[in-house]
Parts: structure tokens; C-alpha cells; sequence
């Protein structure tokens, strides 16, 4: 399937995209996600959005919102592009991403906007709060994980609409498929090691100066 590579001038990139998940913890990944968004999409600019109330992650081992925001600023601080959005932590009950599409499509009305998902998520997406609504909103855009590969037979097989299922397989990040795992660094964390590579050494200040995932 061919990538979603849109490589343009400056003057063509004004549209914003839009990283969300728990970064439970931010790691590198998250980094190298968001430089090739920039790179490769039509975008001014990439917002980490940490979710608030995730309603698919509500686990005993998820970080209270206020961390994982403080980690994704330490995670993005200086990185060209890269803007930190904390409305998903404030804002009050469940945190579903039809709503952030909502609220930033009605504060940039001629801005494009482009949803990154990875594809470990994509059997998960028709179960999304108001799936076609997050359709209508934003080209969403996926980026591959290790062992959930990205073909024209799984994305025929969800429940979408036809131009949904084509607009999907039109627009893949270029990008190697990822195998690092935020459960896996959150076990290895509680096991004792400090030095993991993925994370950046701020963000592993953090976690053992606040005592998370323990």
C-alpha cells in the first residue's frame, strides 16, 4: 500500500496533527513518531495530547494524569514543532478523541487535521466513541507496530465505512515498525532497571523521583 508520504514546502504544511494515548510513560518512540509526522504529513505542527481518563486503559498501573503530562513535557521540551496540549487531563469525565477533534477542528477551522494511530490499535477503532464522527474530523493516519502488520485484508475486515477502509490504507507513516511497549518498560521499571534505553534519561529522573510503577 503506498505511504502516507507528503513531503512539502513550508508554505503547504498547515495542518496540525495530533498524538494522543496515555504516554504511560513517554518514550522514544513518541519522539521519533513525531519527527516523522512533521517530516512526512502536511502538518505546521504536532500536538501531544496525554489522555486524561483513558476509557480503554483504566488499569491499576496507569499514572495519575498530572505525571504523565509533567513526563510528556519533559519528553517534547525544545523539540522543534512538538506542542504538549493538556486538555484531555482537564478536562472532567471519560477523555474520548472524537471530542479533541471537536474542540480543536472549532479553534482552527482551516486547519487539516491528522489523527496518528498505532496499528496495534486499528481492530480496536470501530469501537471508538463515534468512529465515523472521528472520520469526518481528521485523516487518520497509522503507524506500524511490531507483529500487527498494516494490509489491505485486516482493514477490509473492520466494520467502516468503504471510504473510511480506503482513506486508512492510503495513508501509513513511512516509518519502521515499532516493538516497544509501555507495559513492557513499566514491568522492567518494577523489576528494578533503571537504565532503560527507550526512555529519556528526564523522563527516568521522574519516574524514580515521584515513585511511579512501583
Amino acid at each position: 500500500m503506498p505511504p502516507a508520504n507528503h513531503d512539502q514546502g513550508p508554505a503547504t504544511k498547515t495542518g496540525i496533527g495530533i498524538l494522543g494515548g496515555s504516554f504511560n510513560p513517554p518514550h522514544r518512540t513518541h519522539l521519533r513518531l513525531a519527527r516523522t509526522a512533521l517530516l512526512h504529513l502536511p502538518i505546521r505542527e504536532v500536538r501531544a495530547i496525554p489522555a486524561g481518563d483513558h476509557p480503554h486503559k483504566r488499569a491499576l498501573d496507569m499514572a495519575p494524569a498530572k505525571d504523565r503530562l509533567a513526563m510528556c513535557r519533559l519528553q517534547f521540551a525544545g523539540e522543534p514543532g512538538v506542542v504538549v496540549d493538556d486538555r484531555e487531563v482537564r478536562r472532567q469525565g471519560p477523555s474520548f478523541t472524537v471530542d479533541t477533534l471537536a474542540e480543536l477542528a472549532a479553534e482552527h477551522p482551516h486547519c487539516p487535521l491528522f489523527f496518528l494511530i498505532g496499528s496495534d490499535n486499528l481492530p480496536l477503532l470501530p469501537t471508538w466513541r463515534d468512529v465515523h464522527g472521528i472520520f469526518a474530523r481528521c485523516t487518520v493516519v497509522t503507524w506500524p507496530r511490531a507483529g500487527h502488520p498494516i494490509d489491505r485484508a485486516q482493514v477490509d475486515a473492520l466494520p467502516l465505512h468503504p471510504d473510511e477502509r480506503a482513506s486508512l490504507l492510503a495513508h501509513v507513516l513511512p516509518l519502521a515498525a515499532d516493538a516497544i511497549a509501555a507495559s513492557d518498560l513499566r514491568r522492567r521499571w518494577q523489576q528494578g532497571e533503571r537504565e532503560l534505553p527507550e526512555l529519556l534519561p528526564a523522563v527516568r529522573d521522574y519516574l524514580a523521583a515521584h515513585g511511579l510503577y512501583r
